[in-house]
């Protein structure tokens, strides 16, 4: 079962009228995704879900935001570099 969250906060009255109450919602809902997605809680397809987006749009975001798509823990790049480098240098190479 998906978690939820609720926030609740006591703010000015008037603070939140339309539409910029719903600018505000959906920006928390964009910053959220990213910062789950940044630290590896969701999947790129799984916070598109949340913001009702495509996958490449969601992509796009992580973009705009500077969030790389892909990390690496010590010592995977260079072990992807490495297989690289075995493979002749080209993504498609044939395998023996």
């Amino acid at each position: 079962m998906p978690a939820a969250l609720h926030l609740d906060w006591d703010l000015p009255d008037g603070a939140l009228t339309e539409p910029f109450r719903t600018e505000l919602v959906e920006a928390v809902k964009r910053e959220v995704a990213v910062r789950l997605f940044a630290d590896g809680r969701i999947t790129s397809g799984y916070g598109a879900a949340m913001l009702g987006i495509s996958r490449l749009e969601f992509i796009d975001l992580l973009k705009e935001r500077r969030v790389p798509l892909f990390t690496y823990q010590e010592g995977e790049l260079q072990q992807e570099l490495e297989a690289f480098d075995r493979s002749g240098g080209s993504p498609h190479a044939p395998t023996s």
